[in-house]
């Protein structure tokens, strides 16, 4: 607990809107420092526009060009996820993805699996806090060599809101795997359930299986209450983080698209008038590796989310093919039945304000419009 409050504590400390509730401070005082956390924003990078002449003509244009654009990018994502926070407090939202998740565990607690989708949950905020650290680190060593007194504030506004993206975007795949555990813990119960079905028509003991169909009952009605707190979580996860989430998603297809060429750009036509220039890969290269590893991460965990609904939807038909007539039967087949309406009704999936569905399709599409993109770039005559 310590390490998540922690991590928590940070990225409030930078305006993420993302928070558990916390009585200390009032919305009002939080919508305070927020705007003021958005005011240093606003200023520092007004400070790093006053060397907006020599950032544009100091080298070639087409690069300088790509670094503005980026710099443009930072600042903007850095900006929607600062203003979501502000919205966020002063809508004074009912209540927070964390108490979702503890009301998720607390009926999980009944069905003997409380604690394991959570044993993990200290080293996921580490990883999330550490990962934004490693990140912002090698970027400034990627540029280490490239800075000099005139560009340092540029750089500097860079490492600072990479660092807010990145820590933003790792909160949420966390959040986003820990519903993830959830709704797997769904699927093995239910398997759970499958296999004492199982045993229990092997059995001649009536007073048994009268008991085990009644505990059955008992386990349906606590998954859908868990299936509808998974829903809720989801979607109070979606509303926290959907302007966030646009303009981070818009900044990571820039970053693939931009700096994919700028390292073609400087291998081929750079490189022909200046010669190689090592310490220029060296940018574009850690921004690519990092942007893509967050957002396959991002949609791999959607689209395990939408596979795992599957699983439950699979096992409850095969739950259900099991029951003969009885009067309990019917009773769990009648539960059976509701909890896959209220399953295909409320589907969980993470969306970005239901712009589009974070999953393996949209990383495809994402990919694919990226090499398109490439390919029209590519066939530009930057030379004249």
């Amino acid at each position: 607990m310590k390490v998540e409050n922690t991590v928590i504590f940070l990225h409030n400390l930078f305006g993420g809107p993302i928070a558990k509730d916390d009585h200390r401070l009032t919305p009002l005082q939080m919508c305070i420092y927020t705007t003021t956390v958005i005011g240093t924003s606003v200023a520092f990078f007004t400070l790093c526009l006053f060397d907006l002449h020599r950032m544009l003509y100091s080298r070639d244009l087409v690069l300088s060009v790509i670094d503005l654009l980026m710099l443009l990018g930072i600042a903007t994502t850095v900006l929607a996820i600062q203003s979501s926070a502000v919205i966020k407090h002063l809508t004074k939202s009912r209540v927070s993805i964390f108490q979702c998740l503890d009301d998720i565990d607390a009926h999980l607690y009944t069905l003997n699996i409380g604690g394991e989708p959570t044993h993990n949950l200290s080293r996921n905020w580490l990883v999330a806090v550490v990962g934004a650290i490693v990140i912002s680190l090698a970027y400034l060593l990627a540029i280490a060599l490239r800075i000099n007194q005139a560009n340092t504030l540029i750089f500097a506004f860079k490492a600072y809101g990479m660092f807010v993206i990145f820590l933003m975007h790792g909160m949420f795949l966390v959040l986003c795997y820990q519903i993830w555990q959830r709704i797997r813990s769904m699927v093995v119960h239910l398997g759970k359930m499958i296999a004492s079905f199982k045993r229990q028509n092997n059995r001649s003991n009536n007073s048994d299986k009268g008991n085990v169909s009644l505990r059955f009952c008992r386990d349906l009605q606590t998954l859908a209450i868990v299936q509808w707190q998974c829903f809720r979580a989801c979607n109070r996860l979606n509303d926290e983080c959907g302007l966030s989430n646009v303009s981070i998603f818009g900044m990571f297809f820039y970053v693939l698209t931009a700096k994919s060429f700028q390292l073609f750009y400087i291998c081929s036509i750079e490189f022909k008038r200046h010669g190689f220039t090592f310490t220029h890969l060296l940018e574009p290269t850690v921004l690519i590796i990092a942007v893509f590893l967050y957002f396959f991460t991002s949609a791999y965990l959607g689209e395990m989310v939408l596979r795992e609904t599957q699983l439950v939807i699979n096992n409850l038909h095969k739950f259900e093919s099991m029951h003969t007539t009885s009067q309990h039967k019917i009773n769990q087949s009648e539960l059976v039945e509701q909890l896959g309406n209220q399953i295909v009704h409320q589907p969980i999936c993470f969306n970005v304000i239901n712009f589009f569905q974070i999953d393996l399709k949209f990383f495809h599409l994402v990919m694919a419009s990226v090499a398109t993109y490439l390919i029209i770039l590519l066939q530009f005559d930057f030379q004249n």
